[in-house]
């Protein structure tokens, strides 16, 4: 199955080819497509807004999309909004498609808690990184996605820390495995491109329940 990646960031546009080979998802995962969905707008602005690409994924042949959208503050529960998005985001897509299927990750809280979520990764980035073990402290373990990951990011980084730049960096060195044990989001990423060691709740040692994948033709 081919599966292309809407993304709402520059970061996870230009760092997510470097981790995406890793995941080892037994699909062909296509490079991310990036728009411009703003993490507060309505389901249905979010819906309308990734509905301008769909037609350049199916012109790509996918069988399914998969958007990471931030889910930053808002106190909707993370299933319940997910749920919502995706139904509005399938009403555009079946006006293109009946076959293609889509499912919808929402990174709690952004994109910065994945990438903080594998300490020993910015460990083997010492020249831009320092105190690595206040990062860990925070995220390990199954926590990553309940702090302010960029702040971290920040405070520990030697020269400044730039998103797009140190997510590159990050996601060169972030092993899949590691950082799914502390972030429940990022299994649900894991879950939903069908990886190893996701089984079929969605769980790896300590997490709760996740639903939705791609849909097979």
């Amino acid at each position: 199955m081919k599966i292309g990646l809407l993304v709402d960031g520059r970061a996870e546009y230009y760092a997510l080819p470097h981790l995406l080979p890793r995941l080892g998802s037994p699909h062909q995962l296509l490079a991310p497509l990036v728009c411009d969905i703003q993490p507060f707008a309505s389901p249905a602005l979010m819906a309308h807004v990734a509905s301008k690409q769909f037609p350049i994924l199916l012109s790509k042949g996918v069988d399914s999309i998969v958007v990471l959208i931030d889910k930053e503050t808002r106190p909707d529960c993370t299933g319940e909004l997910v749920q919502v998005i995706e139904r509005e985001m399938r009403t555009r897509l079946v006006v293109h498609s009946e076959e293609a299927g889509l499912s919808v990750v929402l990174k709690v809280s952004k994109f910065e808690n994945w990438t903080a979520s594998d300490p020993e990764a910015l460990r083997a980035l010492s020249g831009m990184f320092e105190n690595v073990e206040r990062i860990e402290k925070q995220v390990a373990p199954n926590r990553a996605d309940a702090v302010d990951a960029l702040s971290l990011l920040k405070s520990c980084a030697r020269k400044g820390y730039h998103k797009v730049d140190g997510g590159v960096a990050i996601c060169k060195q972030l092993d899949p495995v590691r950082a799914a044990a502390n972030s429940r989001s990022f299994r649900k990423l894991l879950k939903v491109l069908e990886c190893p060691g996701v089984g079929s709740e969605g769980r790896s040692p300590g997490a709760a329940r996740h639903s939705g994948r791609p849909r097979k033709r």
